[in-house]
């Protein structure tokens, strides 16, 4: 097997991981067009970063931060609901971003790139990223995983334990606009935002506390990863479409299965 092959399996499976141990949460909190907008608003930020010759993935991530941050201030000091603030910035993100875009006179975005990804041309370097980024996104779960639950489950119970929520949720948002990022020139915005939706759904049909859905539902991100790879390089099939049509199956499987439970 080609060396390119190996980074990019690796990559498929880092890439999984890191989604998926983010997806219950998102789920529980019930921010999952959340996530989908932010993958859409790392639009604007890859404009920005191109215009003023930053790196494309470090000038996203700075850019999809501060818009996250900002949205759940608006959502937690100004009262307005978040589905509106969310489709407020996701329509500026995505104006700013074609506006910039056109006048890049130099460079020639590549559309479906963006939507889809294309795993295969993940570097060792990025890679790496990944790998670093499971670690802390492991570490913040370990380390805050009583809070976590608490904001996930029971927002006001955790203002009765005193718990750090502010402090807590930006850190959670810089998170998660970082492993959108990192994801989206190997996943693309489509198997990006199925990532963080499926493994969750496929998990919570299959268990009921959630430390063994948040493990469930990493272990459905390398499944499908591995089967879908496999299965895109042998009938040359788009791996990023075929990886989410693996994660479609196996929660249609779990949906049965809690079915008959």
């Amino acid at each position: 097997m080609p060396g390119f092959i190996i980074v990019a399996l690796i990559g498929a499976i880092l890439s999984g991981i890191s989604l998926a141990v983010f997806a219950p949460y998102v789920t529980l909190r019930r921010i999952s067009y959340m996530g989908e907008a932010l993958s859409h608003i790392a639009f604007a930020g890859i404009a920005i970063a191109l215009i003023s010759g930053m790196n494309l993935t470090l000038g996203a991530w700075i850019f999809v931060s501060i818009v996250a941050l900002l949205i759940s201030w608006l959502s937690r000091k100004e009262k307005i609901q978040e589905a509106n603030t969310i489709t407020i910035f996701l329509s500026l993100s995505m104006a700013l971003g074609i506006i910039l875009i056109s006048l890049s006179k130099n460079y020639a975005f590549d559309l479906s790139s963006y939507l889809f990804g294309n795993v295969l041309l993940i570097s060792i370097s990025e890679v790496w990223a990944l790998g670093i980024l499971n670690v802390l996104n492991i570490l913040f779960i370990l380390i805050f995983y009583k809070e976590l639950f608490y904001l996930s489950y029971n927002p006001e119970m955790a203002k009765v334990f005193r718990i750090r929520a502010t402090f807590i949720d930006y850190l959670f948002y810089l998170l998660l606009a970082a492993n959108i990022v990192l994801n989206l020139k190997s996943a693309g915005i489509i198997l990006v935002t199925a990532q963080l939706i499926l493994p969750a759904v496929i998990a919570f049909n299959l268990a009921s506390r959630l430390g063994w859905i948040i493990l469930i539902s990493a272990i459905a991100a390398v499944l499908s990863a591995l089967i879908g790879f496999y299965l895109s390089f042998v009938f040359d099939l788009p791996t990023g479409a075929t990886i989410v049509i693996v994660q479609a199956s196996m929660y249609a499987l779990s949906f049965i299965f809690k079915r008959r439970k």
